[in-house]
């Protein structure tokens, strides 16, 4: 079950295509990685990570999630500096 949980969340953070075929296949890569919306991890013989691409649908969708997590801040900033004002 957790092993399930892990891999799930392994294949959720991105595409991993190996070096050859990364630069063979470019634009099959590049469509799947804008149809999942995930960044692609390019990786080597020894399953080691040697690059890193965002196609546009995965650059966008972290875009989106930092301007998220840019909001959630700054009302987490702002609560914090109310409650030190006494106002709440």
């Amino acid at each position: 079950m957790l092993g399930e949980r892990v891999m799930d969340y392994q294949n959720k953070q991105a595409v991993n295509v190996r070096q050859e075929l990364f630069l063979k296949c470019f634009s099959k890569v590049n469509a799947m990685g804008n149809a999942k919306q995930l960044p692609i991890n390019v990786i080597n013989g020894d399953h080691c990570i040697v690059g890193m691409y965002y196609p546009i649908n995965a650059y966008d969708k972290l875009d989106k999630k930092i301007d998220e997590l840019k909001k959630e801040i700054k009302k987490l900033e702002s609560y914090r500096y109310d409650m030190n004002k006494g106002d709440i």
